[in-house]
């Protein structure tokens, strides 16, 4: 009698002792995004440590970087903002040597060339002179390029396969993605379809989700294009109301110091969300490291965020390894949701 009652004291105490564990949040909180605080803000309130032409990388093997590691080595690192391009290319063979051949109309052939440096469009030229243009009816697919495949070019497939394993492995991270789409956009809709039970609809006009609902929903991947616009979960971020931005020419560290810098480009006044472009044209990993000094990139930001009455929230950067790009996001959360 003695040893049952006990054994139904030790597990009556067994059970007050779970009991008091969960009430008081034994188990280590919930974080968003790595951080426990973030879960609280909504969207908006967020600043995201973001990669410009995040495809575009040496260890991707293109020709004129924009990054050092690629898309995989960027979320490892905590990237969760990511500015991408897609494009149509065919693959061309000539002198042993695959090259994508991009899918360009006239006009958007002379766009991409004004865009690059002298020695960039000549190099993509000659490229493209050496495998010339694919027969008619020969197969293509969508590639993440910077203005011309044949300088560097990634299946888009591959990559948000990347975006899916990460996803999937994290459940508690959000991520946003801007797609540069030089394409038709109706073209994407088949390359996300492995993200289709991530993404998140975000209406601009109400108050935007916390992170925290987002990874409870599990709705926690926005996704917005640049020049198409494919509905309420594939919106143009621009024109819908989503985004707005600043600049994103700037040739010396002296005009990102400016007021200027901060003056509206792209977006309503009224969008939620504000994209800091933050980099030099042409740039290295020596100028990105001196434009994401934090002395630089934290100043801009704070000056930013103060001309346009908003917090912060994509600040894209060049070789993001390079300055104190994580160390600002940071900062800024720390900041954000006052």
């Amino acid at each position: 009698m003695r040893k049952r009652l006990l054994l139904i004291f030790a597990v009556l105490a067994a059970i007050v002792m779970v009991t008091a564990c969960a009430e008081l949040g034994d188990d280590d909180p919930r974080e968003c995004n790595g951080s426990a605080r973030l879960c609280d803000l909504r969207l908006d309130q967020v600043a995201f440590a973001g990669a410009h032409n995040a495809m575009n990388s040496a260890e991707g093997g293109f020709i004129y970087p924009d990054q050092g590691s690629d898309i995989a080595a960027q979320l490892d690192a905590g990237v969760r903002g990511f500015l991408i391009d897609a494009f149509l290319g065919t693959v061309r063979s000539a002198r042993g040597e695959d090259v994508v051949y991009t899918q360009l109309n006239s006009s958007a052939l002379s766009r991409m060339v004004k865009t690059l440096t002298s020695s960039e469009a000549q190099e993509a030229l000659r490229r493209r002179a050496q495998v010339g243009p694919p027969p008619a009816g020969e197969p293509q697919d969508v590639y993440l390029c910077h203005n011309f495949c044949e300088l560097g070019a990634v299946l888009m497939s591959r990559v948000v396969e990347t975006f899916r394993a990460f996803l999937e492995k994290n459940p508690d991270e959000v991520l946003f993605i801007v797609i540069q789409d030089e394409l038709d956009a109706r073209a994407l809709t088949p390359e996300l379809e492995v993200l289709d039970r991530y993404i998140a609809t975000i209406d601009p006009t109400k108050e935007l989700p916390t992170l925290e609902s987002m990874v409870e929903s599990g709705d926690r991947v926005v996704i917005g294009l640049e020049h198409g616009d494919l509905g309420p979960r594939l919106p143009n971020v621009y024109d819908d109301g989503l985004v707005q931005e600043t600049p994103f020419n700037f040739a010396s560290i002296t005009a990102l110091r400016l007021p200027t810098s901060c003056r509206p480009n792209r977006g309503s006044a009224d969008a939620p969300m504000l994209l800091l472009n933050h980099w030099l044209s042409p740039g290295d990993e020596k100028t990105a490291a001196t434009a994401n000094a934090e002395d630089v990139l934290l100043t801009r930001a704070r000056r930013c965020a103060s001309a346009r009455g908003q917090a912060v929230n994509l600040v894209a950067v060049d070789f993001f390894e390079e300055g104190d790009l994580r160390r600002v996001v940071r900062k800024l959360n720390r900041e954000g949701g006052s």
